[in-house]
């Protein structure tokens, strides 16, 4: 087969997306065709353990399909038609306070549609934003946001009371659920017992945690599920601490630095952290852009959202080949090494006071259970900005307040999700890093 073959060499990718290679590869001209035999197809698309059978030379290459059969939809509630929100916000258009919601076959009681969850702002020229504004941007966004919320664990910000009330921490639901909420039981390595998360997977569950008072949505950097770019395949992760530490949920899906400036615009109260601040958002922005290079350099290409506050994330999307304690070990060499280029301007200690002037870099956040807001969540403060994913070429005049949920749909329907391909894209990295990446 060598002769035939290397006549249809190419150096780059045939295709738009590469998929994850675990090995060098030459690459061909898609103009033969063969025949497998594999497994099944994984949620990425692609074969898990596919093996060659033979050419297939009677068959035409164009007329071939790529992808699996389709599945029935009730399976697929992590790709909703754009009809679904559509038949969600017409139900929402009328002036009850409560309402019984239909979503497919669930039903959720909606109450206090009119509560304010962020007050007006005459010198900003900001209208109020009531629940009922969150439920309709959640079901507006859901087709963008629910798959970067998938088999993550969730933690909850929620503020029952809007932004200037009471608002907490909650990861666990003590109280009953209704049957659509999806939940996965993880051992507390602090509590010495299981606990049960919730997992956003569906719209019904996006809807209900807004009646109930979640602005912020916080998930893992890892799923409750697996596939072929884990090293792990096991779902054990209740039974005990050991159980936990091998499993999937211990493999991260991204390198994460969380980029965050303690520039002062010199109003906060005493002892407050900075506030948002056109200087400090310029520093983080230009660290961010540091870090892509840096990145670059070592083959990694990475991803940026804005925080919806005052920072910036850059993500790297990883095979599941190193546990968090690896990748904290990554992120801690590259920030440091980064750190040694801008010493002015970077810095990464943990005492606030020596953090003055600077722009933090966070490499703790690569820690199993800790947690970032996700992509397209609302924040919990004044003028309801969302964290927005961007094009790097974006983040060059972007700013925070920018993005609000008030328009990042119309943004959406032009741009698209600049995330869609996130999971899609992973780098080794062990060609990355070598030995480093095995410890």
């Amino acid at each position: 087969m060598r002769p035939s073959l290397a006549k249809l060499a190419r150096k780059t990718s045939p295709f738009s997306a590469p998929p994850p290679l675990h090995r060098p590869t030459t690459w061909l001209e898609p103009e033969r065709v063969v025949e497998v035999s594999f497994a099944e197809w994984t949620p990425e698309g692609l074969l898990r353990a596919p093996v060659f059978i033979r050419l297939r030379d009677d068959i035409e290459p164009r007329s071939v399909r790529n992808g699996p059969p389709a599945k029935p939809a009730k399976a697929r509630r992590d790709s909703l038609p754009a009809s679904e929100a559509g038949a969600i916000l017409q139900q929402l258009d009328n002036d009850a306070n409560r309402l019984d919601l239909t979503v497919g076959g669930a039903r959720i009681r909606l109450t206090n549609l009119e509560r304010v969850y962020w007050p007006a702002d005459r010198r900003a020229r900001r209208a109020p934003i009531t629940k009922r504004d969150l439920i309709r941007y959640l079901a507006a966004v859901a087709r963008f946001m629910l798959p970067h919320l998938k088999d993550r664990p969730l933690t909850m910000i929620r503020m029952p009371e809007g932004i200037d009330g009471e608002r907490f921490f909650q990861k666990h639901w003590e109280q009953s659920m209704p049957d659509f909420v999806e939940t996965v039981t993880v051992f507390s390595g602090h509590k010495g017992e299981k606990q049960d998360y919730i997992l956003a997977n569906n719209l019904p569950t996006l809807l209900w945690l807004g009646q109930n008072g979640t602005l912020e949505f916080h998930v893992w950097h890892s799923r409750a599920a697996v596939g072929p770019d884990a090293a792990s395949n096991r779902t054990d992760y209740s039974s005990s601490l050991e159980a936990l530490e091998s499993s999937v949920l211990n493999y991260p899906d991204y390198l994460v630095f969380d980029i965050d400036p303690y520039i002062y615009s010199g109003k906060e109260a005493q002892g407050a952290e900075p506030e948002l601040n056109e200087k400090g958002f310029a520093g983080a922005r230009k660290v961010a852009l540091w870090l892509r290079t840096l990145l670059k350099q070592m083959a990694l290409e990475a991803v940026v959202k804005t925080s919806g506050k005052t920072g910036l994330h850059v993500f790297v999307p990883i095979e599941r080949t190193v546990t968090f304690d690896g990748a904290r070990q990554i992120c801690e060499m590259v920030g440091r090494h980064l750190m040694k280029e801008h010493p002015k301007e970077i810095t990464m200690e943990w005492a606030v006071e020596k953090r003055s002037g600077k722009i933090f870099i966070d490499y703790n956040m690569n820690v199993r259970g800790k947690t970032l807001n996700v992509a397209y969540s609302p924040r919990g403060v004044p003028g309801a900005p969302v964290s927005m994913p961007l094009a790097w070429e974006e983040l060059e005049t972007a700013e925070p307040l920018d993005f609000t949920i008030g328009n990042v749909m119309a943004r959406l329907e032009k741009t698209g999700d600049r995330w869609h391909d996130v999971l899609l894209g992973k780098h080794s990295l062990a060609q990355a890093f070598g030995s480093i990446s095995r410890g």
